[in-house]
């Protein structure tokens, strides 16, 4: 028989009103390769979920470890695991795919005795091509191959979004990728991190413990001198590290973490390409993500009557284009405009052009397609170096 004492207390009101409780579910804002048996994905939200599938002090381990200490485990961690991937009889052999400023070059042989790619770095890319968009912003490898971080860099930079993150002790191996402007470089010196006094403090994780310090910020927010202090790594001895070490470094976009006067910072924000910033990267990634949401929420508004092929259905898609960049430049993604005089407006640098559906051709309409549309903007600038000339006058 149930008890009356705990039962439901009702208002005398003709609204009943039933509550459940939800967990939010985290971002994941970053995805790790990880080699393995069977290609799979999980989500971690915390180091005690990673422990129970990964041994500590193993290699993902650490560098979970690192990502979720420099983010205070605000942010999801993605295993991505990719198994090694044999060619089949009669796929094409000896396949290269070279990224190019528009596009993939891709060449392939008949009948070479080997396949370019190795198993590894054919399983790498077929993982991350299924499971590209679940989410994370940036991706990491591992465990460092030399075969699958190529393979990794050309994926990524073909996409329209996202980024690798690169990291290896050796910094020869990086010296490559230098017109994939989606691969930023790290380098640190090997260290022994198998001795107990050194497990918790210092590990060869340079790159998840910088994506874990990325991860909430701004898009267009600072890197070269506001990352300090990364979790499970120490800068480089500024006695050590010499100037020429540096500017090798530097001449092959390839960052690291040393002393700037008495403070550890990253070295550079720069990407594989010469000129590319990991801040722009960034920003226009938020700009074109931010734009495809907006736009796929607008056609499940209007779900019911769907957005007509007019001028009037024309214009609502283009005003919620128009909205993605006046928010980019609040967020100063998009540099101020500037008049004649040469003076800012206080208005965002950008263009939104389309043509209206009698510009376009019937074809379109019957297929249902808007096409013609096309944006420009300006990116936000930073300084990250000041040169000084000066005149001495006897």
């Amino acid at each position: 028989m149930a008890s009356t004492l705990f039962s439901t207390v009702n208002r005398i009101s003709p609204a009943h009103i039933s509550n459940q409780y939800t967990t939010a579910a985290k971002a994941v804002f970053a995805g790790g390769l990880v080699k393995g048996d069977k290609q799979g994905i999980k989500v971690y939200d915390d180091l005690d979920a990673v422990t129970e599938d990964f041994e500590m002090y193993s290699p993902f381990w650490k560098k979970a470890r690192a990502y979720f200490s420099a983010n205070n485990e605000a942010s999801s961690l993605l295993a991505l695991t990719y198994a090694p991937v044999a060619s089949a009889e009669g796929d094409p052999t000896n396949v290269q795919s070279e990224a190019t400023g528009d596009g993939a070059k891709v060449t392939a042989d008949a009948g070479s005795a080997s396949p370019t790619l190795t198993a590894d770095a054919t399983g790498a890319v077929t993982a991350l091509k299924k499971y590209y968009f679940a989410g994370p912003q940036m991706w990491f490898l591992v465990d460092f191959d030399d075969e699958v971080a190529q393979a990794i860099s050309n994926f990524i930079e073909l996409q329209n979004t996202g980024m690798f993150i690169l990291y290896a002790d050796d910094p020869t191996k990086l010296q490559g990728y230098s017109d994939n402007k989606r691969t930023m470089k790290f380098t640190l010196p090997k260290v022994d991190d198998s001795t107990a006094d050194v497990q918790d403090t210092y590990n060869n994780v340079l790159d998840a413990a910088f994506i874990g310090s990325e991860d909430g910020r701004n898009p267009h927010a600072a890197v070269k001198y506001a990352l300090g202090d990364l979790p499970y790594t120490k800068p480089q001895d500024r006695f050590d590290f010499t100037p020429d070490d540096l500017a090798e470094l530097d001449k092959h976009n390839i960052v690291t973490y040393a002393y700037v006067l008495d403070s550890p910072r990253i070295t550079s924000s720069r990407m594989s390409a010469d000129g590319i910033h990991i801040d722009t990267i960034l920003g226009w990634d938020w700009i074109q993500n931010e734009a495809t949401a907006r736009i796929a929420n607008l056609f499940i508004q209007n779900a019911a009557q769907g957005i007509p092929y007019s001028e009037v259905g024309f214009n609502a898609i283009v005003n919620v284009i128009r909205g993605t960049f006046l928010d980019a430049g609040d967020l100063d993604i998009i540099a101020p405009a500037v008049d004649a005089d040469g003076n800012e407006t206080g208005k965002p640098d950008y263009e939104v052009d389309y043509l209206t559906p009698s510009q376009l051709p019937k074809s379109y309409e019957t297929k249902r397609e808007m096409r013609g549309v096309k944006t420009k903007y300006h990116p936000m600038g930073m300084v990250e170096d000041v040169y000084i000339e000066n005149t001495i006058v006897m």
